[in-house]
Protein backbone atom coordinates (compact mmCIF):
# COMPACT_ATOMS: atom_id res chain seq x y z
CA UNK A 1 0.00 0.00 0.00
CA UNK A 2 2.55 2.55 1.07
CA UNK A 3 4.77 1.77 -2.31
CA UNK A 4 1.70 2.37 -4.22
CA UNK A 5 1.17 5.76 -2.56
CA UNK A 6 4.42 6.88 -3.47
CA UNK A 7 4.09 6.05 -7.39
CA UNK A 8 0.79 8.55 -7.03
CA UNK A 9 2.71 10.83 -5.55
CA UNK A 10 6.06 10.62 -8.14
CA UNK A 11 2.66 10.67 -11.30
CA UNK A 12 1.26 13.71 -9.30
CA UNK A 13 4.65 15.72 -9.33
CA UNK A 14 5.11 14.60 -13.17
CA UNK A 15 7.89 12.02 -12.24
CA UNK A 16 8.19 9.13 -14.69
CA UNK A 17 7.04 5.96 -13.63
CA UNK A 18 8.33 2.80 -14.25
CA UNK A 19 5.06 0.61 -13.63
CA UNK A 20 2.77 -0.70 -16.18
CA UNK A 21 -0.92 0.33 -15.59
CA UNK A 22 0.46 3.01 -13.15
CA UNK A 23 -1.93 6.46 -13.01
CA UNK A 24 -0.44 9.30 -15.95
CA UNK A 25 -2.01 12.29 -16.76
CA UNK A 26 1.17 12.31 -20.39
CA UNK A 27 3.22 10.20 -21.77
CA UNK A 28 6.04 12.03 -19.67
CA UNK A 29 5.01 10.21 -16.57
CA UNK A 30 5.56 6.41 -18.44
CA UNK A 31 8.56 4.63 -19.89
CA UNK A 32 9.83 5.58 -22.81
CA UNK A 33 8.16 1.78 -24.38
CA UNK A 34 4.96 2.75 -23.07
CA UNK A 35 2.08 5.78 -23.69
CA UNK A 36 -0.70 7.41 -21.23
CA UNK A 37 -4.08 6.58 -22.56
CA UNK A 38 -6.80 8.35 -22.22
CA UNK A 39 -7.89 6.42 -19.12
CA UNK A 40 -5.19 7.57 -17.44
CA UNK A 41 -2.96 4.17 -17.75
CA UNK A 42 0.65 3.63 -18.53
CA UNK A 43 0.20 0.94 -21.04
CA UNK A 44 3.16 -0.71 -23.22
CA UNK A 45 4.05 0.29 -27.00
CA UNK A 46 5.14 3.34 -27.52
CA UNK A 47 2.98 6.33 -29.49
CA UNK A 48 3.38 6.25 -32.90
CA UNK A 49 1.46 7.27 -36.14
CA UNK A 50 -1.55 4.52 -35.65
CA UNK A 51 -2.58 6.43 -32.29
CA UNK A 52 -2.89 9.93 -34.33
CA UNK A 53 -6.76 9.80 -33.98
CA UNK A 54 -6.39 8.87 -29.97
CA UNK A 55 -3.94 11.51 -29.41
CA UNK A 56 -6.04 14.17 -31.08
CA UNK A 57 -9.06 13.31 -29.17
CA UNK A 58 -6.69 13.34 -25.79
CA UNK A 59 -5.52 17.01 -26.72
CA UNK A 60 -9.20 18.18 -27.48
CA UNK A 61 -9.89 16.53 -24.05
CA UNK A 62 -7.06 18.17 -21.96
CA UNK A 63 -8.18 21.31 -23.26
CA UNK A 64 -11.82 20.78 -22.48
CA UNK A 65 -11.02 19.97 -19.20
CA UNK A 66 -8.64 23.01 -18.82
CA UNK A 67 -12.13 25.44 -20.48
CA UNK A 68 -14.00 23.11 -17.86
CA UNK A 69 -11.14 24.45 -14.68
CA UNK A 70 -11.44 28.12 -15.84
CA UNK A 71 -15.10 28.54 -16.54
CA UNK A 72 -16.38 26.02 -14.28
CA UNK A 73 -20.38 25.15 -13.47
CA UNK A 74 -20.52 22.31 -16.21
CA UNK A 75 -18.60 18.86 -17.54
CA UNK A 76 -15.86 18.96 -19.96
CA UNK A 77 -17.95 16.49 -22.33
CA UNK A 78 -20.09 19.78 -23.32
CA UNK A 79 -17.12 21.46 -24.17
CA UNK A 80 -15.92 18.90 -26.51
CA UNK A 81 -19.24 19.36 -27.93
CA UNK A 82 -18.50 23.07 -28.42
CA UNK A 83 -15.85 22.29 -30.05
CA UNK A 84 -17.28 19.40 -32.15
CA UNK A 85 -14.02 17.44 -31.39
CA UNK A 86 -15.00 14.48 -33.53
CA UNK A 87 -14.96 16.74 -36.67
CA UNK A 88 -11.58 18.63 -35.53
CA UNK A 89 -10.11 15.46 -34.93
CA UNK A 90 -11.35 13.77 -38.55
CA UNK A 91 -9.68 16.99 -40.34
CA UNK A 92 -6.51 16.54 -38.50
CA UNK A 93 -6.15 12.86 -39.61
CA UNK A 94 -7.12 13.81 -42.98
CA UNK A 95 -4.37 16.35 -43.37
CA UNK A 96 -1.52 14.56 -41.62
CA UNK A 97 -2.53 11.43 -43.91
CA UNK A 98 -1.95 13.87 -47.00
CA UNK A 99 1.34 15.43 -45.78
CA UNK A 100 -0.23 19.02 -44.85
CA UNK A 101 0.72 18.21 -41.42
CA UNK A 102 3.17 16.04 -39.65
CA UNK A 103 2.57 13.98 -36.12
CA UNK A 104 5.48 13.78 -34.08
CA UNK A 105 4.69 11.35 -31.20
CA UNK A 106 7.47 11.94 -28.97
CA UNK A 107 5.97 15.41 -28.93
CA UNK A 108 2.84 14.64 -27.15
CA UNK A 109 3.77 14.35 -23.11
CA UNK A 110 5.05 18.12 -24.09
CA UNK A 111 1.96 18.96 -25.67
CA UNK A 112 -0.63 17.86 -23.32
CA UNK A 113 1.18 19.31 -20.51
CA UNK A 114 1.20 22.85 -22.53
CA UNK A 115 -2.61 22.22 -22.88
CA UNK A 116 -2.96 21.49 -19.61
CA UNK A 117 -1.39 24.58 -18.11
CA UNK A 118 -3.00 27.18 -20.51
CA UNK A 119 -3.71 30.57 -18.71
CA UNK A 120 -7.16 30.75 -18.09
CA UNK A 121 -6.73 34.09 -19.99
CA UNK A 122 -5.87 32.38 -23.18
CA UNK A 123 -9.10 30.05 -22.68
CA UNK A 124 -11.32 32.63 -24.31
CA UNK A 125 -14.62 30.60 -25.27
CA UNK A 126 -14.40 31.45 -29.21
CA UNK A 127 -10.76 30.21 -29.44
CA UNK A 128 -11.53 27.23 -27.67
CA UNK A 129 -14.95 26.72 -29.31
CA UNK A 130 -13.11 27.07 -33.06
CA UNK A 131 -10.05 24.70 -32.28
CA UNK A 132 -7.84 27.38 -32.34
CA UNK A 133 -5.99 26.15 -28.96
CA UNK A 134 -5.00 22.50 -30.79
CA UNK A 135 -2.56 25.35 -32.63
CA UNK A 136 -0.58 25.13 -29.02
CA UNK A 137 0.54 21.18 -29.13
CA UNK A 138 3.89 21.16 -30.79
CA UNK A 139 3.38 17.35 -31.51
CA UNK A 140 1.82 19.07 -34.68
CA UNK A 141 3.71 20.60 -36.89
CA UNK A 142 2.69 22.32 -40.06
CA UNK A 143 3.57 21.54 -43.37
CA UNK A 144 1.78 23.22 -45.87
CA UNK A 145 3.58 27.11 -47.38
CA UNK A 146 1.69 30.05 -48.57
CA UNK A 147 -0.11 28.53 -51.93
CA UNK A 148 -0.36 25.03 -51.16
CA UNK A 149 -3.46 23.00 -50.47
CA UNK A 150 -4.60 22.95 -46.77
CA UNK A 151 -7.70 21.29 -44.73
CA UNK A 152 -7.36 23.82 -41.60
CA UNK A 153 -5.49 26.49 -40.23
CA UNK A 154 -3.39 23.88 -38.09
CA UNK A 155 -1.87 22.65 -42.00
CA UNK A 156 -0.56 26.54 -42.77
CA UNK A 157 3.50 27.64 -42.22
CA UNK A 158 2.80 31.05 -40.71
CA UNK A 159 -0.37 31.47 -42.01
CA UNK A 160 -4.26 30.47 -42.32
CA UNK A 161 -6.12 28.08 -44.55
CA UNK A 162 -8.70 29.59 -47.38
CA UNK A 163 -11.20 27.94 -47.61
CA UNK A 164 -13.75 30.21 -48.72
CA UNK A 165 -13.80 28.32 -52.35
CA UNK A 166 -14.14 24.76 -50.60
CA UNK A 167 -12.26 22.25 -49.58
CA UNK A 168 -9.64 21.57 -49.55
CA UNK A 169 -8.18 25.40 -49.43
CA UNK A 170 -5.25 26.94 -49.73
CA UNK A 171 -2.00 28.56 -47.37
CA UNK A 172 -2.42 32.60 -47.45
CA UNK A 173 -0.23 34.75 -45.33
CA UNK A 174 -1.97 36.67 -42.33
CA UNK A 175 -1.98 40.52 -42.73
CA UNK A 176 0.66 41.87 -40.65
CA UNK A 177 -0.02 44.01 -37.32
CA UNK A 178 0.00 47.19 -38.27
CA UNK A 179 -0.87 46.82 -41.69
CA UNK A 180 -4.37 48.08 -43.37
CA UNK A 181 -7.41 45.55 -42.95
CA UNK A 182 -11.21 45.24 -43.84
CA UNK A 183 -11.52 42.25 -41.58
CA UNK A 184 -11.77 39.23 -45.33
CA UNK A 185 -8.80 38.49 -43.96
CA UNK A 186 -7.26 37.58 -40.22
CA UNK A 187 -4.48 39.51 -38.45
CA UNK A 188 -1.68 37.42 -37.37
CA UNK A 189 -2.26 35.94 -34.35
CA UNK A 190 -1.32 38.60 -31.13
CA UNK A 191 -3.44 41.56 -33.33
CA UNK A 192 -7.23 42.48 -34.28
CA UNK A 193 -8.34 44.25 -37.30
CA UNK A 194 -9.57 47.76 -35.61
CA UNK A 195 -10.35 50.88 -37.47
CA UNK A 196 -9.21 49.45 -40.81
CA UNK A 197 -5.49 48.46 -39.39
CA UNK A 198 -4.17 45.19 -37.41
CA UNK A 199 -3.62 46.46 -34.10
CA UNK A 200 -1.67 44.51 -31.52
CA UNK A 201 -3.56 43.01 -28.63
CA UNK A 202 -2.98 45.46 -25.41
CA UNK A 203 -1.40 44.35 -22.25
CA UNK A 204 -2.42 45.68 -18.90
CA UNK A 205 -3.29 49.24 -18.49
CA UNK A 206 -3.57 49.47 -22.53
CA UNK A 207 -6.03 51.26 -24.23
CA UNK A 208 -8.63 48.83 -25.69
CA UNK A 209 -10.97 51.29 -27.60
CA UNK A 210 -12.33 50.36 -31.02
CA UNK A 211 -12.19 46.71 -31.06
CA UNK A 212 -8.56 45.98 -29.60
CA UNK A 213 -8.56 42.96 -28.02
CA UNK A 214 -6.56 42.54 -24.60
CA UNK A 215 -4.09 39.85 -24.88
CA UNK A 216 -5.61 36.71 -23.53
CA UNK A 217 -2.16 35.98 -21.52
CA UNK A 218 -3.06 38.93 -19.54
CA UNK A 219 -6.02 37.63 -17.90
CA UNK A 220 -7.76 41.47 -18.42
CA UNK A 221 -10.76 42.80 -19.56
CA UNK A 222 -11.69 46.08 -21.54
CA UNK A 223 -12.75 48.21 -19.01
CA UNK A 224 -14.16 52.39 -20.06
CA UNK A 225 -11.44 51.10 -22.95
CA UNK A 226 -8.78 50.35 -20.66
CA UNK A 227 -7.33 46.67 -19.96
CA UNK A 228 -7.71 46.01 -16.66
CA UNK A 229 -7.16 42.66 -14.31
CA UNK A 230 -10.01 40.64 -14.03
CA UNK A 231 -11.09 40.10 -10.44
CA UNK A 232 -12.40 37.61 -8.26
CA UNK A 233 -14.55 40.30 -6.00
CA UNK A 234 -15.83 43.52 -6.31
CA UNK A 235 -18.31 45.67 -8.54
CA UNK A 236 -18.57 44.90 -11.89
CA UNK A 237 -20.79 45.47 -15.14
CA UNK A 238 -20.22 42.28 -16.94
CA UNK A 239 -18.95 38.77 -16.14
CA UNK A 240 -15.55 39.53 -18.92
CA UNK A 241 -14.32 42.01 -15.78
CA UNK A 242 -14.35 38.82 -13.64
CA UNK A 243 -11.72 36.15 -12.96
CA UNK A 244 -12.40 33.06 -15.11
CA UNK A 245 -14.74 30.63 -12.69
CA UNK A 246 -16.63 33.68 -11.58
CA UNK A 247 -19.59 35.30 -11.96
CA UNK A 248 -20.88 38.99 -12.25
CA UNK A 249 -23.49 38.31 -9.96
CA UNK A 250 -26.80 40.70 -9.44
CA UNK A 251 -27.05 41.60 -5.93
CA UNK A 252 -31.00 42.31 -6.59
CA UNK A 253 -32.61 40.49 -9.33
CA UNK A 254 -35.97 42.64 -8.89
CA UNK A 255 -33.49 46.05 -9.65
CA UNK A 256 -33.86 44.73 -13.40
CA UNK A 257 -30.74 46.00 -15.00
CA UNK A 258 -30.41 48.47 -12.75
CA UNK A 259 -29.46 46.18 -9.79
CA UNK A 260 -25.98 46.20 -8.72
CA UNK A 261 -23.36 43.30 -9.74
CA UNK A 262 -20.12 42.07 -8.40
CA UNK A 263 -17.65 38.88 -9.10
CA UNK A 264 -18.61 35.95 -6.87
CA UNK A 265 -17.41 32.14 -7.62
CA UNK A 266 -19.98 30.40 -10.11
CA UNK A 267 -22.39 28.60 -9.14
CA UNK A 268 -21.47 24.93 -10.60
CA UNK A 269 -23.71 22.24 -12.16
CA UNK A 270 -27.13 21.31 -10.42
CA UNK A 271 -26.38 23.99 -7.94
CA UNK A 272 -28.54 26.37 -6.30
CA UNK A 273 -29.28 29.64 -7.33
CA UNK A 274 -31.41 32.71 -7.59
CA UNK A 275 -32.72 32.70 -11.18
CA UNK A 276 -32.05 36.19 -13.02
CA UNK A 277 -28.71 36.63 -10.90
CA UNK A 278 -26.35 35.60 -13.75
CA UNK A 279 -24.95 32.94 -10.79
CA UNK A 280 -23.89 29.87 -13.24
CA UNK A 281 -20.99 29.07 -14.91
CA UNK A 282 -19.88 28.44 -18.26
CA UNK A 283 -22.69 26.84 -20.35
CA UNK A 284 -25.05 26.75 -17.29
CA UNK A 285 -27.87 28.96 -16.84
CA UNK A 286 -30.72 29.04 -13.68
CA UNK A 287 -33.52 27.20 -14.77
CA UNK A 288 -36.56 29.17 -12.94
CA UNK A 289 -38.67 25.52 -13.06
CA UNK A 290 -35.92 24.26 -10.28
CA UNK A 291 -33.80 27.26 -9.26
CA UNK A 292 -30.73 25.29 -9.99
CA UNK A 293 -28.19 25.56 -12.59
CA UNK A 294 -28.83 23.58 -15.64
CA UNK A 295 -26.77 23.35 -19.07
CA UNK A 296 -27.73 24.93 -22.11
CA UNK A 297 -30.92 24.10 -24.13
CA UNK A 298 -30.53 21.26 -26.78
CA UNK A 299 -31.63 20.96 -30.06
CA UNK A 300 -35.53 22.28 -30.47
CA UNK A 301 -35.98 24.01 -27.26
CA UNK A 302 -36.05 27.48 -26.77
CA UNK A 303 -32.84 29.55 -25.86
CA UNK A 304 -31.42 32.79 -25.18
CA UNK A 305 -34.03 33.54 -22.39
CA UNK A 306 -36.18 30.76 -22.15
CA UNK A 307 -37.84 31.54 -19.11
CA UNK A 308 -38.01 35.14 -19.48
CA UNK A 309 -35.81 35.88 -16.08
CA UNK A 310 -33.01 37.58 -18.30
CA UNK A 311 -30.54 34.46 -18.05
CA UNK A 312 -28.71 33.78 -20.91
CA UNK A 313 -28.98 30.29 -22.04
CA UNK A 314 -27.52 29.43 -25.39
CA UNK A 315 -27.47 25.89 -27.30
CA UNK A 316 -25.12 22.94 -27.01
CA UNK A 317 -24.51 21.60 -30.34
CA UNK A 318 -26.94 23.22 -32.37
CA UNK A 319 -27.30 27.52 -32.89
CA UNK A 320 -30.08 30.08 -31.24
CA UNK A 321 -32.15 31.24 -34.28
CA UNK A 322 -35.75 32.24 -34.81
CA UNK A 323 -37.98 29.53 -35.30
CA UNK A 324 -41.89 29.82 -35.90
CA UNK A 325 -43.54 32.56 -34.09
CA UNK A 326 -40.64 34.51 -34.15
CA UNK A 327 -39.32 32.73 -30.70
CA UNK A 328 -36.19 31.50 -30.30
CA UNK A 329 -35.06 28.30 -31.06
CA UNK A 330 -31.87 25.56 -30.81
CA UNK A 331 -31.59 24.60 -34.49
CA UNK A 332 -29.23 22.49 -36.69
CA UNK A 333 -26.40 24.21 -37.90
CA UNK A 334 -26.05 25.54 -41.27
CA UNK A 335 -24.82 22.99 -43.93
CA UNK A 336 -22.04 23.85 -46.32
CA UNK A 337 -23.45 26.28 -48.99
CA UNK A 338 -26.42 27.38 -47.01
CA UNK A 339 -27.71 30.73 -46.32
CA UNK A 340 -26.06 32.16 -42.80
CA UNK A 341 -26.01 35.71 -41.05
CA UNK A 342 -23.30 34.91 -38.40
CA UNK A 343 -20.16 32.39 -38.14
CA UNK A 344 -22.46 30.82 -34.90
CA UNK A 345 -24.85 29.71 -38.06
CA UNK A 346 -22.48 27.08 -39.24
CA UNK A 347 -21.49 25.49 -36.45
CA UNK A 348 -17.87 25.02 -35.03
CA UNK A 349 -16.48 23.91 -37.79
CA UNK A 350 -17.46 25.99 -40.13
CA UNK A 351 -17.93 30.22 -41.40
CA UNK A 352 -20.16 32.82 -42.61
CA UNK A 353 -18.17 33.80 -45.74
CA UNK A 354 -20.50 36.11 -48.57
CA UNK A 355 -23.66 35.57 -46.20
CA UNK A 356 -23.07 31.85 -46.97
CA UNK A 357 -21.62 28.66 -44.92
CA UNK A 358 -18.27 27.01 -45.32
CA UNK A 359 -16.28 24.60 -44.02
CA UNK A 360 -12.98 25.80 -42.04
CA UNK A 361 -12.17 22.04 -40.82
CA UNK A 362 -11.83 19.49 -43.98
CA UNK A 363 -12.20 16.33 -43.71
Amino acid sequence: MRAWLVVMMMTLAGCSVQVTGAPCQDDLQCPSAQRCTSEGRCVAGARSGEHLLESCSMAMETLARRADQCYGGMTSESYQRLADMDSVCASVVASVQAGRQAFIPERFGACVRQLRDLPCGAMTLDDFSEGNLLARCEALVPQAAEGNPCGNNLDCQGGWCDTSAGCTGVCKRYVPAGSGCDGSVPCQPGSTCSLNVCRADANLGESCAWGVRCAPEANAACVDNRCVARKASGACKSADECEPGHACVKLNVEAGSDSPRECRPARGLDEPCTPGASECGGLLYCEAATSRCRPWRELGQTCYDPDGTKELALCLGSRCAFGAYLQLVCQSYVAPGGTCLTDADCGPTGACHSNACITTWCR
